[in-house]
């Protein structure tokens, strides 16, 4: 299917209309969001079970890169700042089997850390602190739920045991 067999539909959403299309082993979804013709472009690859999805902006700027399988997130989730435009990261969120499982960590406009959690099996379990000096260094760890730490993806159950030491 080219984007001149693209399939159109309109669902009773926010969306006016959605267009999907197949480009190679690419396939493109656009969702069109107002009378102007602003849209969201999905680009949707699969590729050994793992579909990765890249949402870009009407200008085509990359706003979110997700991966799953079997329809469950799996690894890094990245947001980017849509303002910036040059692949800074606001987020990165790591999954395992469509739950959160490993780092959370959200960024300022500068690059900054603002907030770094760590999840096992979807339960938040670590909360790194840093001070307000803008050296990112870790000044403490908050252990939130010490029945889940065993469950931590192993690095981070290592770094854990470094940093507390």
């Amino acid at each position: 299917m080219k984007e001149n067999q693209k399939i159109t539909t309109y669902p009773n959403s926010k969306n006016i209309k959605i267009e999907t299309y197949q480009d190679g082993d690419t396939f493109i979804t656009r969702h069109f969001y107002n009378g102007k013709d602003a849209y969201v472009k999905e680009f949707i690859s699969i590729k050994d079970g793992m579909k990765t999805v890249k949402h870009n902006t009407e200008k085509g700027v990359t706003s979110k890169l997700e991966h799953f399988v079997d329809d469950k997130r799996q690894g890094i989730e990245t947001k980017y700042f849509i303002s910036k435009a040059d692949g800074s990261v606001k987020s990165a969120k790591t999954y395992d089997n469509g739950k959160l499982h490993g780092e959370n960590i959200t960024y300022n406009e500068s690059g900054k850390i603002i907030k770094h959690e760590v999840f096992a099996v979807g339960k938040l379990v670590l909360k790194y602190l840093r001070e307000d000096d803008g050296s990112n260094e870790i000044t403490s760890i908050e252990i939130l739920d010490q029945d889940n730490v065993g469950n931590l993806p192993m690095q981070e159950y290592e770094k854990l045991q470094r940093l507390n030491s």
